[in-house]
C-alpha cells in the first residue's frame, strides 16, 4: 500500500513508513498517527500563515515550495505605524518605550507576526493601539527586557469585531 506523506512531496511505501516508526500494526500506515500529525502542522501553520489581502485562501503551504509572508521593516518611533497590506511579517528594533499603532488596511482573517527586538538600552515597553485585543489565556504581553532579545507576537484580524486578536506570544529569543 502506498500513501502520500503530508510532510514530503514523495510517495512512501508502507514498509518505508513502518521502518520510520509510523506503523499502525501489521506493517500498515497508521491513519490516526498521520491525521494527528497533519492536524498539528495545520494548527501551527494557522498561526503563522499569511492571508493575502483580498483572498480567502492561505498563501502558506505545507511541504516544498512554501510561500513566506512578505517581511516588512517597521520604523521605530513613539507610535510605530503598521500597514497590514504591506506583508505579514513585521520587524522592528525599539530604542525606547513605544506604542504599536493600529494596523491600517486589514482584511478579515488576516494573520500577522511582529518581531520586536529590544534596542541596546533594553528594558523598553510596548503598549498597543485600541484595535488590539487580548484574552484571559493570552493577556497583554510584557516584552523581554534584555537588549538584543526578540519577542514574537501573532495576531489575527476579526473584521466583525474590528480587532486584532492576540493568537500567539513567544518571549525572548536571543
Amino acid at each position: 500500500m502506498n500513501w502520500r506523506s503530508p510532510f514530503r512531496r514523495k510517495t512512501v511505501s508502507s514498509a518505508d513508513a513502518a521502518a520510520a516508526g509510523d506503523e499502525g500494526g501489521g506493517g500498515r500506515v497508521s491513519r490516526r498517527k498521520t491525521l494527528t500529525r497533519i492536524a498539528g502542522v495545520a494548527a501551527v501553520g494557522a498561526v503563522f500563515a499569511e492571508l493575502r489581502p483580498g483572498t480567502a485562501a492561505a498563501a502558506t503551504t505545507v511541504g516544498s515550495g512554501a510561500t513566506a509572508p512578505a517581511v516588512v521593516a517597521l520604523t521605530d518611533a513613539a507610535t510605530i505605524s503598521v500597514d497590514a497590506s504591506a506583508g505579514g511579517d513585521f520587524r522592528v528594533t525599539i530604542a525606547g518605550n513605544r506604542t504599536l499603532g493600529n494596523p491600517a488596511n486589514p482584511v478579515d482573517g488576516q494573520q500577522i507576526i511582529f518581531q520586536v527586538t529590544q534596542g541596546s538600552g533594553g528594558g523598553y515597553t510596548l503598549t498597543y493601539g485600541t484595535a488590539y485585543e487580548f484574552g484571559g489565556s493570552l493577556p497583554q504581553p510584557s516584552l523581554s527586557t534584555t537588549a538584543g532579545h526578540t519577542d514574537l507576537l501573532g495576531f489575527i484580524y476579526n473584521a466583525a469585531k474590528g480587532t486584532w486578536m492576540l493568537a500567539a506570544f513567544v518571549n525572548g529569543f536571543s
